[in-house]
C-alpha cells in the first residue's frame, strides 16, 4: 500500500527531484562526476551560510553525527545537551568516542537555555558542545544563534544537529559560531534518503590534516585527504549514491533559486496555520508558541485519544501515514511531518486534518472541523 508520508522524514520527494533520482546510474569517478559532486558540496556549504566545507556521505543523519563525534569529541572534554530523544541519541553517540562527557539536561518541551549552557561550560571545561537544532521528538527548536553567541568568547566548538532544521530554519552557521553542522537528505533537503552531510567550517578544516578516527568510513580527517589528494577525480574515499546526489543537487538548485529565507518563511506559515488548526479540534501543540519547530508539529493528545489507533485509522481510511513519539510521551502525543513542499500540499493537509476530526468524532469526541479546514486555507 502506498501511504503519503505526513511524518517527520523520509518526506514526499517533489516530483522534479524524483525525476532527477530516478536517471540512468551514473559512474561515481572521474572528471564530469566530480564537477557535479563538488558543485553540490559548495552549494550545500553555501546554504548553510558556511565558507568551508561539505561531506556528503553514503548514509544517513546518525552517520553524519557518528563522524563528527568521531572527530571532535576524542580527546576533549564534552558537553552535550539533552532535551528529547534525539538529544540523548547524541549522547550515546559521543560516549562511544569518549568517557569524558558531561550532560545538561532540559525537560521535555522546553528549549536549551544558552546562558544554562555557558555556564555549564565554564564550570565543566567542555571543549566541544553538541546540541540538537530541532529536538524532532517534542517539536523544540533550540535557540542556535543564542547559544552560539553564549559561547563566541570561549575555546569551545559547537556541533549541532541539524538532521530536522537545514532547509526550513534560519541556520548562518559561520556568522552564529557553528564549527560543524550535521544533516541528511531526507527531511527539509526534499530528496530521498541516503545521505549524511557534514559542514565543517573553514576554520577546523586544517585540525582534519592530523586527525585519524576510530573508524575508516567515518572518518573526516580520511574525507578530507582524498579531497586534496584526489580533488579531480575521486574526492571521497567510498561509492557514492550517484542519484541521490543529482537528486540532491537539483533540490539545492531549486531552493537557490526560489530563496533560503522565502522557503523558511513558507515553512513558518505552513505552521502557524496547521497549528491553528488543530486547535479547532481541541488538540494543543506540544512545544509552545514560539519554541516550536516549524517542520513538524508534536500534538498532545490532552488523554483524549490513543496516538496508536489514530495512526493506524489515518493508514486504513485515508492511506495517510503519521507517527507516534518516544519513551513516556508516546501515550499521549503523535507527530506530524510538513517537512516538503509535497507534504505541504493544501489538498495533503486537508484530507489528514479531516481524518483526524473524523477519527475524534468516532470517539465521541467535538470538534470545530469548518474552522480548522479555515486555517489552511486562509
Amino acid at each position: 500500500m502506498r501511504y503519503t508520508l505526513m511524518i517527520p522524514g523520509p518526506v514526499e520527494v517533489p516530483d522534479e527531484i524524483l525525476s532527477a533520482y530516478w536517471e540512468h546510474p551514473v559512474a561515481h569517478y572521474g572528471p564530469d562526476w566530480t564537477k557535479r559532486y563538488l558543485d553540490t558540496s559548495d552549494r550545500m556549504s553555501d546554504i548553510l551560510g558556511c565558507r568551508g566545507k561539505s561531506f556528503l556521505m553514503p548514509g544517513s543523519g546518525s552517520l553524519g553525527n557518528d563522524a563528527a563525534a568521531a572527530a571532535f569529541s576524542s580527546g576533549r572534554k564534552c558537553l552535550v545537551i539533552d532535551n528529547g530523544m534525539f538529544g540523548q541519541r547524541l549522547c550515546d553517540i559521543v560516549s562511544r568516542y569518549t568517557r569524558d562527557v558531561e550532560i545538561l539536561r532540559f525537560p521535555l518541551g522546553s528549549p536549551a537555555d544558552p546562558d544554562a549552557i555557558r555556564k555549564a561550560v565554564k564550570k565543566t571545561g567542555a571543549r566541544s558542545v553538541f546540541m540538537t537544532h530541532v529536538e524532532t521528538s517534542t517539536g523544540v527548536i533550540n535557540p542556535v544563534q543564542e547559544v552560539g553567541q553564549a559561547l563566541k568568547d570561549t575555546e569551545t566548538l559547537f556541533l549541532l544537529d541539524a538532521v530536522s532544521s537545514a532547509g526550513i530554519e534560519p541556520l548562518e552557521m559561520d556568522s552564529w559560531g557553528i564549527q560543524v553542522a550535521v544533516t541528511a537528505s531526507q527531511k527539509g533537503l526534499e530528496c530521498p534518503a541516503g545521505l549524511g552531510i557534514v559542514t565543517v567550517s573553514e576554520e577546523l578544516l586544517p585540525l582534519l590534516d592530523h586527525m585519524r578516527g576510530h573508524s575508516w568510513y567515518a572518518d573526516l580527517g580520511l574525507w578530507w585527504e582524498f579531497y586534496k589528494k584526489w580533488h579531480d577525480w575521486h574526492p571521497f574515499p567510498v561509492t557514492l549514491p550517484t542519484n541521490t546526489v543529482l537528486a540532491l543537487a537539483l533540490s539545492l538548485k531549486i531552493l537557490g533559486s526560489e530563496g533560503v529565507q522565502a522557503r523558511q518563511r513558507f515553512y513558518r506559515d505552513i505552521s502557524r496555520s496547521f497549528r491553528a488548526s488543530i486547535g479547532h479540534l481541541g488538540l494543543k501543540p506540544f512545544a509552545a508558541e514560539g519554541e516550536n519547530a516549524h517542520g513538524l508539529t508534536a500534538i498532545s493528545t490532552g488523554g483524549k485519544l490513543n496516538p496508536s489507533s489514530l495512526i493506524e485509522y489515518l493508514k486504513e481510511r485515508f492511506h495517510i501515514q503519521i507517527t507516534g513519539s518516544f519513551g513516556q510521551m508516546q501515550d499521549h502525543v503523535f507527530r506530524v511531518g510538513h517537512m516538503s513542499r509535497r507534504q505541504c500540499d493544501p489538498a495533503n493537509l486537508i484530507t489528514l486534518v479531516t481524518g483526524i476530526a473524523l477519527f475524534m468524532k468516532s470517539q465521541g469526541l467535538p470538534v470545530s472541523l469548518q474552522d480548522a479546514l479555515d486555517e489552511l486555507v486562509k
